[in-house]
This record gives C-alpha cells, sequence and structure tokens, in this order.
C-alpha cells in the first residue's frame, strides 16, 4: 500500500506550529516576568491597604515613590489613582529621594536610603533588618513572600494590621 500524500495545507500548518512553539518558548521567561511584576505590585497595593499612618491625615493623596527596575515600575503605575481608605495613590519616579513620599518601594540594588518618619518602605529584594525597610519582599521557592520588621515601621509612625502580619513570612 502505497503512502498518501501530505495535503499542501498541513504541510504549511507543520512549520508554522513549529515556529509557534519556537517562539512560545522564547517568550516564556518575559511572559513569567511580567507575571511576577504584576503580582509584586498587587503585594505592594495590599501592604499598603493594611497599613495606618500615625497621626492626622496629612493629605488625600498618599505618593509612592519607586525606584525599582521598570518593568515593576510599570506595574506599579496601572495602581496610579486607586483608593486606599480616603486616599488616593499617587505613583512617581523616585529622584534624589523628593520630600513627600509617604512609600518608598525600591529595589535592594538601588542607592541606600535613610529612615524617615511618616515613610513606609518596601524593598524588593532585600534581607532584614536593615533598620530601614518595614517589609521586604523575595522569593521563597517559587513562592513571593514578604517579611516585615514591625519596630521599623513603629518607628517611622506605620502600623500594619494583624491580618497582614499572619500573611507574612516573617515579623521581626
Amino acid at each position: 500500500m502505497a503512502a498518501r500524500p501530505v495535503p499542501r495545507s498541513r504541510r504549511r500548518v507543520r512549520p508554522a506550529g513549529a515556529a509557534l512553539a519556537v517562539l512560545l518558548a522564547l517568550c516564556a521567561p518575559a511572559l513569567a516576568q511580567v507575571e511576577e511584576n504584576a503580582l509584586k505590585a498587587a503585594f505592594v497595593y495590599n501592604i499598603i491597604s493594611f497599613a495606618s499612618w500615625d497621626g492626622p491625615l496629612r493629605r488625600e493623596v498618599l505618593v509612592v515613590c519607586t525606584a525599582v527596575d521598570p518593568g515593576l515600575s510599570a506595574a506599579l503605575a496601572t495602581l496610579d489613582g486607586r483608593q486606599v481608605a480616603e486616599r488616593r495613590l499617587s505613583f512617581r519616579a523616585a529622584r534624589d529621594m523628593p520630600a513627600g513620599c509617604d512609600v518608598l518601594v525600591r529595589a535592594a540594588a538601588s542607592p541606600a536610603v535613610s529612615a524617615q518618619p511618616g515613610r513606609l518602605v518596601v524593598c524588593d529584594g532585600c534581607v532584614l533588618p536593615d533598620a530601614v525597610t518595614s517589609v521586604a519582599l523575595g522569593r521563597d521557592g517559587a513562592r513571593l513572600r514578604f517579611d516585615v520588621d514591625a519596630a521599623v515601621a513603629s518607628d517611622a509612625g506605620v502600623t500594619f494590621s494583624s491580618r497582614l502580619l499572619r500573611l507574612a513570612r516573617r515579623v521581626l
């Protein structure tokens, strides 16, 4: 019995399918990075949501300054304008640590910062304790986790909900 010839339409599909498989394999790390940045942005939003600042409300806008890689910065920018309690989030790049930042989201590789009253510092990749960072985001195997330094937060005039503290990997 003679083999049947492969239809012309199928001959075109095989190379296209192979090209699609190669493209997906090449894009997978980029997609994973996008998802990780979106997840980190969601963590930051929820951390801010479960934080409260001592004293009277300073203004209607809660200013979040970012000193992180462009991918995470873009993911955080999608949260601009969202409400947290009575305050609206406003994200901006941290250039030389301008005054008026209520929250600083920084990368471990960014320049060192000093603790300031009223400023919550969230660090991507920092190891606690470091005397400045209140919340450190980090990997625990394949999972994204966070550690909390409640003493540093308290010194800055920031307190966290017990619900947030129960979710932390470590509370110092």
